[in-house]
């Protein structure tokens, strides 16, 4: 890595690895990295990080960073702002929101092989880099998530390869490219902080191996001095975000740190949970062989194991020791230290270019022959494993991050339509907004409780809707231990609406609430047992194809007279006398102690417009024939009205 040595090219004496082929071979791969990230872009579902991001990248570049400080946001404003630009030429699809991302992960696969070659370690090892992180399901995952990280993971390459150049051709735009390539991804992720300490300890290494001048290191660290004071001024205005922010990951210990990122560089997220000891493990295995043959080669290949081995290291370490601190720790924030782990293990299989005695061309290194060996198998065991999880990625919903997300705003759409805006709410337990992408039509929406835990606060806000008049409440629930870990926007509900309907969309229960009538009409309707009909109402309508019809009933009697099998039918029957829905449900004690009786009875999502009647009906099952229980007045039935959509 001597200052001006760019000798490093492919071997002239096999035509099949010479320059013309080396390009043909990069394109290649470069075209792979494509189409596998860009497979399936838009099928799957935003992230609740990804809607933010969507959301957060709305308004004007300047209101964007007014936002980030005032709402102490934990990433930088770089990417907001980019996809503020890329949104108003691309659109905002799925497909338009994440292609940016598979833009940034295509440069990155281009930058890794750069970087192999700027470090010296030949055509095969850069090559065999390359492809890897060109099919790596962990740098699949981020390219197709409209967030940062594959953003970060570009331009920190980019840094790296930007000090190589720096440092081997010390000139003047070397070191304003570094320079801008810093700032630049330092306003990307915070993390990439641990990038540049790790350039900063290589330069402190390659001068004491001399391996770099003490006039290019001056030059560094003057360039350092000039980044720092270029950064300053944000890192003054976020210091209260950097030191506030208390994080949403974990605090695991060395072991289980060096586990999980070594798993996920192995392959990725969506790995079998069974495997990823074993990935782990194959994967640190290679970055011994490849830090092994590196140290191995001589003096030559030196700086190559320095900076890589500190590249790997200082992220990794620096990672986990701020989760030490606050529960920070995430496998995405790992991203920048994946480059220099596929580089070790490509030189683990392929070793390292040596000069041609008579050409001065790199070929693959000769030795080491059962170190390369394993190398393969273990290689090959890690691209088994890619594939498989890239398999599950595309293909397997329980590891996508699809939830149903569009059949949850589907399902509002048609519980809520028909109904006056204004007496129709949507009510979250998280604030979530994930929903907001999907769901665009006119109810508005709140978070229940309004604040993490806020028992008094979700109270106030519901009753608030029901002093409005607020007729209907749709609640999708989330499991949201961090903000309604204990129900309350469920109980405050369930104590001023009554609840319609629940069913299943997606992952969640999608819960309706309707506002209880604010008067029963009242009846005198006896039966031959002593049993009394007091009072019945049904919600008004709109009542709609596939949502349910509250109907509300009071009792009065004893329930002595009553043989404890009997039950309550209710009945919503066409013009033509046919039954078009139906409820039945034990009736016993319970149904006269309380002042009334809320009775929800499903309707069916292909009833047809029209009027019906409803009716109401007690019969005991335990009886032979099961016979109705008559009024005094010889009626098997009651009719309660007639309703009409």
């Amino acid at each position: 890595m001597q200052p001006g040595d760019t000798s490093d090219r492919p071997a002239g004496h096999a035509p099949w690895a010479g320059p013309g082929a080396g390009r043909a071979a990069l394109a290649v791969i470069l075209v792979l990295a494509f189409g596998l990230r860009v497979h399936r872009l838009g099928v799957q579902e935003l992230r609740g990080d990804e809607a933010f991001g969507y959301f957060f990248s709305q308004p004007p570049v300047g209101q964007i960073v007014a936002a980030t400080l005032a709402l102490q946001e934990p990433h930088p404003v770089a990417s907001y702002a980019v996809q503020h630009l890329w949104l108003k030429l691309a659109g905002e699809s799925e497909f338009a929101l994440r292609f940016l991302g598979v833009c940034f992960g295509v440069l990155a696969v281009a930058l890794i092989y750069h970087l192999g070659r700027r470090l010296r370690l030949g055509f095969w090892s850069a090559g065999l880099a390359t492809g890897l992180l060109a099919i790596s399901p962990y740098a699949i995952w981020h390219a197709q998530d409209a967030r940062m990280y594959n953003m970060s993971l570009a331009l920190t390459l980019a840094v790296v390869a930007a000090a190589l150049a720096a440092w081997q051709r010390p000139r003047w735009p070397a070191w304003a490219a570094l320079v801008a390539l810093s700032w630049l991804a330092l306003h990307t992720h915070y993390f990439t902080a641990f990038v540049i300490l790790a350039l900063n300890f290589t330069v402190v290494g390659l001068l004491w191996i001399k391996a770099v001048t003490p006039r290019a290191a001056r030059q560094w660290l003057a360039s350092q001095v000039v980044l720092a004071l270029l950064y300053l001024p944000w890192l003054m205005v976020a210091w209260d975000t950097l030191t506030g922010y208390r994080g949403n990951g974990a605090s695991p210990g060395f072991g289980a740190m060096l586990l999980r990122g070594l798993a996920v560089f192995a392959a990725g997220e969506s790995a079998p949970p069974g495997l990823r000891v074993s990935l782990a493990l194959a994967a640190g295995l290679l970055i011994l062989l490849g830090g092994a043959r590196l140290a191995l080669a001589g003096q030559r290949a030196r700086p190559a194991l320095l900076l890589l081995g500190l590249y790997l290291a200082v992220p990794l370490l620096a990672t986990w020791v701020s989760a030490l601190q606050r529960p920070i720790f995430d496998e995405r924030y790992l991203v920048a230290a994946a480059p220099p782990f596929f580089l070790l293990a490509a030189v683990a299989v392929a070793g390292v270019g040596q000069p041609h005695p008579a050409r001065g061309a790199a070929t693959p290194a000769r030795g080491g022959r059962l170190a390369g060996w394993l190398a393969a198998a273990l290689l090959i065991f890690l691209l088994a494993g890619m594939v498989g999880s890239l398999a599950r990625f595309y293909g397997d919903p329980a590891v996508s991050k699809t939830r149903g997300w569009r059949q949850l705003a589907a399902a509002l759409e048609r519980y809520s339509a028909g109904w006056p805006v204004d007496a129709v709410r949507l009510a979250q337990n998280f604030p979530d907004p994930t929903l907001w992408y999907y769901y665009r039509g006119p109810v508005e929406h709140l978070v229940l409780p309004p604040a993490a835990h806020d028992a008094a606060g979700a109270e106030r806000e519901v009753a608030a809707l029901a002093a409005a008049g607020v007729q209907r409440l749709l609640a999708p629930l989330q499991p949201a231990a961090g903000w309604d870990a204990a129900g309350l926007a469920q109980q405050a509900l369930d104590r001023h609406y009554d609840l319609a309907l629940e069913t299943a969309v997606g992952v969640w229960p999608l819960r309706v609430y309707q506002r209880r009538p604010q008067t029963i009409a009242p009846l005198d309707l006896p039966f031959a047992n002593g049993l009394r009909l007091t009072g019945a109402a049904f919600a008004a309508p709109p009542v709609l194809p596939g949502d349910a019809l509250l109907v509300y009933l009071r009792w009065q009697g004893e329930g002595g007279g009553l043989a404890g099998s009997e039950k309550l039918t209710l009945q919503v029957l066409d013009d033509t006398g046919r039954v078009a829905a139906q409820l039945d449900q034990p009736f016993g004690a319970d149904d006269l102690a309380a002042p009334f009786q809320v009775y929800s009875v499903p309707l069916p999502a292909d009833l047809a417009p029209g009027s019906y009647r409803l009716l109401a009906a007690l019969y005991d099952p335990g009886q032979a024939g099961a016979p109705r229980l008559l009024t005094s007045a010889g009626a098997d039935h009651v009719e309660l009205g007639v309703i009409s959509w």
